[in-house]
């Protein structure tokens, strides 16, 4: 779909060695709108390979680009990015669907009957609710190419933990307010875990690291733990 809504975009300095890239200041720009902003000028950034950049950081609605001060000048890279204002975009986004499958409750989503209880619904109500939802991912960011994605698929938001965890098994569903993530390596947390996929999301040695990209679309399927089970031994078997 060729883009048809621009964005103009403001670039600041962030310290001696980042730039700090949004939206224009404006009331009317939407979330959306500066969402896809900052990652189109990141994807630009990426295909022009300019010597001297040394991190991309696209989020919410703001961009980080890190770069090393002696190889390049602040002031050219600025200049380089306000060049590209108004900047065209889609900010319905053109991502895949992306099909997770995962195992709800029990020893893989503990927190489940929790956010039941909070959203006052039945465990078997927030699967329907949360796999028929189409989320959408903002960015990957820390730890490890963890993709952070959003949607209205709840009418309340899902509270934090009390305490966090010291150790989150990778692969494993989280949520919290209006927005979910899937844990990539073993980590601490304190998101709601409802849930997880035999999947494997990042691939150290692979060229992309992340297989899920910022404006792909996820849609979670329920499957078995005897399905996990086998699909977590197919694995297995691949690396053997």
């Amino acid at each position: 779909m060729t883009p048809t809504v621009t964005c103009p975009l403001q670039v600041q300095r962030y310290g001696d060695s980042a730039l700090l890239v949004s939206g224009a200041d404006d009331e009317q720009l939407s979330k959306e709108t500066r969402w896809a902003a900052v990652h189109a000028v990141a994807g630009r950034l990426r295909a022009a390979g300019i010597r001297g950049i040394e991190g991309i950081v696209a989020t919410f609605e703001t961009l980080t680009v890190e770069f090393d001060p002696l190889e390049l000048d602040a002031f050219d890279l600025g200049e380089l990015i306000r060049g590209w204002s108004p900047i065209p975009i889609d900010p319905t986004g053109t991502g895949r669907v992306v099909e997770i499958p995962m195992v709800y409750g029990g020893e893989y989503g503990p927190d489940l009957a929790s956010v039941a209880s909070h959203l006052g619904l039945r465990e078997h109500e927030v699967i329907e609710r949360h796999s028929a939802h189409l989320w959408r991912v903002a960015f990957t960011g820390a730890p490890a190419g963890t993709p952070l994605h959003e949607g209205a698929a709840f009418d309340a938001p899902i509270p934090r933990m009390p305490e966090p965890r010291v150790r989150i098994a990778p692969g494993t569903i989280a949520l919290s307010g209006h927005q979910g993530t899937i844990y990539t390596i073993p980590a601490p947390g304190g998101w709601r875990l409802i849930g997880r996929t035999p999947l494997q999301i990042i691939n150290p040695s692979g060229d992309p690291f992340v297989a899920i990209e910022p404006g792909d679309s996820l849609r979670f399927r329920p499957i078995s733990e005897h399905e996990f089970a086998q699909a977590a031994l197919a694995f297995i078997g691949e690396l053997l």
